[in-house]
Order: C-alpha cells, then sequence, then structure tokens
C-alpha cells in the first residue's frame, strides 16, 4: 500500500516545465531540479507548528528559488541533517499549511478555494517561497488538503454531497487522522490580583506545574460557577492552601476552532452530572455544574461540544435570548484567530486560566505557559478513597487516551468519513492512565485532482512521510503531539490502497478510476 507514496515518483515532473527564473537562494547542498509542485492546505492551528516543521524537515524549504528560507521556524533539531531536512529526491514539493482555524479550514475544503484561509492569525507560520513569496497565496495555486481538529459531521457531509456540490466535482472528502494531542488546561501563573498562584498540589509526574484541578472544579470554572482563586474546591486539592485570590478570567477561542470543538465536547460529557455549589449566590445553592454554552450553530442552542459555542461574553443573545455572564463570573476571548491569540490573551490577563495544544506551552515551549493537572474518568469512578489523583497532558497521557478506541471498517464504511468521525472521537477516555481531554486532528482529502502531474501521488506521500519515520514522530513529540496509533494506521493504509476511494487524477483512466468525468481539485 505504500505505493502510493513512491510510485511513479519521477513522472511527477511530467507537465510542469522548468521553473521560472527567481533570485538565488540561501547556499543548498541538494541540486535544483529545474521543477516544483506547491501543495497548499489550511485549517485547525492544533498541529501547525508540528505540521510545519515536518513540511520543512521532508520537504527541504532551503533553495530551490526559495529566497525567504527556511520558513518562518528554523529546522526542528530532530530532524536528519538539519538545517537542510532530509529532501533528497523530493526537494521539488512544497508544502504550504495557513493555520486560520479549523471552520476556515472546511470552508476552503468545500469552495476548494485558498482566499477563504485570510482570517487574521497572530502568527507567523503561513509559509511562502521563492514561487508563492506572499501570504494570502493566489487561488490560482488551487487548494490540496485542510487540517482539522473538528471532525466532519453531518452537516458538513450534506453540504458536500448537494446537487452541483463538491462532491460532483470533487469526488469522496477523505478523512484521515494526523497527529493526535492533548488540549491542556493553560494557565497565567498568576491569580486575579496579581501574585503568583500557590503550588502545593501534590507532585504529578510529568507536569509543568503543581496545580491540580478536580473534575468537579474544572467543570466549575468553565460554567461560571467557581469564579475566585481561593475557592474551597481549588484549596481543597491544593494542599489545603488558598491558590491565590481575586477573579478567574475564563479565556475562550474566539473563532470557529477545533481545538474549542475537541474542549467542549470533553466539557458536555465529563460535566453532564456534575454539581456544586454556587459561590456567588447567597447560601451557595447547589446547582449543576453541566457545561452551559450550546452550539452556537443551531437555535435553539443546545448543550453540545463545537467549534464555536456561546461564550456569554462573545453572543449576549442566543436564539432571541439573553445569554448573560454568570454573577461573579469573568469571561473573555483574543477577538482574532488561533492559538497563539489564545495564549497571549491568557499570558497577558492576570488569573486567567483558557485552553491550548501543547505545542504552545511547557516544556514544548520552554518560555511558554504552565498548565494544570486534571482528574480523569478513571479516578472519579473508582477513587474510594477521597483524595483525587490527577493527570499531567504528558505524551504517554495522550496516547492512552487516544487508545481508548479501536476503529473497525469494512469494505462499504472505509470510504465514509462519517464513519470515521463517529469512531475517532473519545470526550472521556476511561483507561487508568489516559488525560481526559484529547484527540486527534484530521487531515481532509479530496479524491479527485486536476492539479499537477500524479497530484495525488504526492499527496501520498506527504501523508505517507507524516506516518512513517523515526525522525517525524520525535518532531511531532517535540511540539507535544503524538503519532496516529498503530491500528489507525492499519486502517489508513487500507483506504490509500483502495482504488474506490484512494486520491486519484481526473485525467487517468485506469480501470477502478472513480474520477473519470469530474472537475477536480485545482
Amino acid at each position: 500500500m505504500r505505493r502510493l507514496g513512491y510510485l511513479l515518483i519521477t513522472s511527477a515532473i511530467v507537465g510542469l516545465g522548468a521553473a521560472p527564473a527567481q533570485a538565488a537562494g540561501p547556499v543548498d547542498p541538494y541540486p535544483d531540479p529545474g521543477f516544483y509542485i506547491n501543495i497548499i492546505g489550511g485549517g485547525a492551528s492544533f498541529p501547525s507548528i508540528a505540521y510545519r516543521e515536518v513540511f520543512d524537515c521532508q520537504y527541504h524549504p532551503l533553495g530551490y528559488d526559495n529566497v525567504t528560507g527556511p520558513g518562518p521556524r528554523a529546522i526542528n533539531t530532530n530532524c536528519p541533517s538539519a538545517p537542510y531536512g532530509t529532501a533528497t529526491g523530493k526537494g521539488y514539493i512544497f508544502v504550504y499549511y495557513a493555520p486560520t482555524g479549523s471552520g476556515n479550514g472546511k470552508s476552503a475544503l468545500k469552495a476548494n478555494n485558498n482566499n477563504t484561509l485570510t482570517n487574521p492569525i497572530s502568527t507567523t507560520i503561513p509559509y511562502t517561497s521563492g514561487q508563492l513569496p506572499n501570504y494570502p497565496y493566489p487561488q490560482s495555486a488551487g487548494y490540496h488538503f485542510s487540517g482539522s481538529d473538528d471532525v466532519w459531521n453531518l452537516a458538513d457531509q450534506i453540504a458536500w454531497e448537494a446537487p452541483n456540490g463538491p462532491k460532483s466535482k470533487y469526488g469522496n472528502m477523505i478523512q484521515l487522522p494526523g497527529v493526535g494531542g492533548a488540549v491542556t488546561i493553560v494557565l497565567n501563573g498568576k491569580d486575579g490580583a496579581g501574585s503568583p498562584l500557590n503550588q502545593n498540589g501534590a507532585a504529578v509526574s510529568g507536569s509543568t506545574s503543581s496545580i491540580n484541578i478536580t473534575r468537579q472544579a474544572m467543570c466549575g470554572i468553565f460554567a461560571g460557577k467557581i469564579t475566585t482563586w481561593d475557592n474551597p474546591l481549588l484549596t481543597a486539592s491544593n494542599g489545603g492552601v488558598a491558590m491565590g485570590s481575586g477573579q478567574i478570567t475564563v479565556v475562550h477561542r474566539f473563532d470557529g476552532s477545533g481545538t474549542n470543538f475537541l474542549f467542549t465536547q470533553a466539557l458536555v460529557a465529563q460535566c453532564a452530572t456534575v454539581t456544586g455549589p454556587d459561590y456567588n449566590v447567597a447560601g451557595t445553592p447547589t446547582v449543576s455544574y453541566a457545561f452551559p454554552w450550546g452550539d452556537q450553530s443551531v437555535c435553539p442552542a443546545l448543550p453540545r461540544g463545537a467549534n464555536r459555542v456561546n461564550w456569554p461574553d462573545q453572543f449576549p443573545t442566543v436564539c432571541g435570548s439573553s445569554n448573560p455572564v454568570p454573577t461573579g463570573a469573568a469571561f473573555t476571548n483574543p477577538g482574532v484567530n488561533g492559538s497563539q491569540a489564545q495564549v497571549n490573551q491568557v499570558v497577558n490577563t492576570n488569573g486567567a486560566i483558557g485552553y491550548v495544544s501543547p505545542d504552545f506551552t511547557q516544556p514544548a515551549v520552554p518560555t511558554g505557559p504552565i498548565t494544570a493537572n486534571l482528574q480523569n474518568e478513571w479516578d472519579v469512578s473508582t477513587n474510594s478513597s477521597g483524595s483525587p489523583t490527577f493527570v499531567a497532558p504528558t505524551l504517554a497521557a495522550t496516547a492512552a487516551a487516544l487508545s481508548s478506541v479501536t476503529p473497525v471498517f469494512d469494505s462499504t464504511s472505509i470510504g465514509n468519513p462519517l464513519a470515521w468521525s463517529l469512531q475517532g472521537v473519545m470526550p472521556n477516555p476511561t483507561l487508568p492512565a489516559a488525560y481526559p481531554i484529547a484527540g486527534f486532528s484530521w487531515l481532509e482529502l479530496y479524491q479527485c485532482y486536476n492539479s499537477g502531474a500524479n497530484m495525488p501521488v504526492q499527496i501520498a506521500d506527504v501523508l505517507f512521510g507524516l506516518y512513517g519515520s523515526s525522525a517525524v514522530e520525535a518532531i511531532i513529540n517535540s511540539n507535544g503531539l503524538v503519532k496516529v496509533p498503530n491500528v489507525w494506521l492499519t486502517e489508513i493504509y487500507n483506504l490509500l490502497g483502495n482504488d474506490n476511494y484512494r486520491p486519484q487524477n481526473t485525467w487517468e483512466n485506469n480501470p477502478g478510476n472513480q474520477c473519470v468525468g469530474k472537475v477536480g481539485a485545482t
């Protein structure tokens, strides 16, 4: 099945011609092959740093008319032959990725239009080269794949299969897990008064802090019921010492975000039956700590995980009704897209707490913010001592969460993206070592391409490069993310080896080609 990654690799130059003359790039140890292929993607910011570093390692960003050098990031030290990468034989491939949010990536995929990748972002991760020196990328360069932590849903599929819709032009939508990761609870490190948080909690292996938050406390904070750092539920898991004083400010994503989807679907599942005191009401009555902010895309607004939900500071009215911030609570958002914006808002707000992928926090970023340790379902369900235990968002704990699901497909379901979505979510992992908030970041591809010679072969090469190399796994791990588990890789290779579903060219007339007669993604 790996034949897709390497089959006819030399035929990729057919019809491409020589690259136009450009200013000389940096000194390069490899010869310029005189041709190139641009592969453009965008969407989820959750895996964006890992993707950029993998692509820079494997597809050789230096030289070959690339006057901008290795993009905005240095070559990851886990890349063999750094600083040049390992692009011998495939240095003509340039992979671009603009992290503008999962919802944005889905829109670009449906329209086959990279002009939708223009939402403001606060990082310099979008890659440029001598061929495409500017961002936003020109529509003439095409669009080839998206990233999304928000799984493909029924509404997405209905839009895809509509008369004269994307399926009629581009074939099936192929959804595959790209990497796995935790959603960390990220902290400013100071209380609402600007004093360092007291960290007296029990030590947790692999943690970046001694701030331990129980299931009940986590649910209470994000429901707006636990609003100060000296709350008794926080003090109880901090060695009996108040963490601090002053306002807890909840920072949430502004955009249609896959990180938001992973986080909110976990809270919907984990907090549904949790109750506790409402400390901002006289007599502190017992109330529900269930996640109260509904899916922003529907009316009535249902309390379910979504890539954008009705946070009360952002949507003061919902379906014609008032949606106030709970008494005593504070919610805010950065007002721009992307994970870096979320981190910046947390770092610049005393007493802040938020959520972000681990590649923006310690230890992946030594100078980044710290994260909290959480109580998982195993401990909630089995702990009878009254002394909870906590799990840090480590690589091992993330892998344990992803291992809580084993996919099962047959010949009729393997090509259905909704079947992958159904099996690929884990809102409340039950294994004892699992970090409680984790999931896949997905890659979304077209079945039918009409862009460059053998574009499907190059897309498959990108995929196999992401899944197959120990060096690439080390790059992914260095960003706090994990490789897709082997049980999922088996199914991925099964799909990519199936002539009914794998990426194909519209102009190939080989038996079984499902794309003959289609326009194809450009």
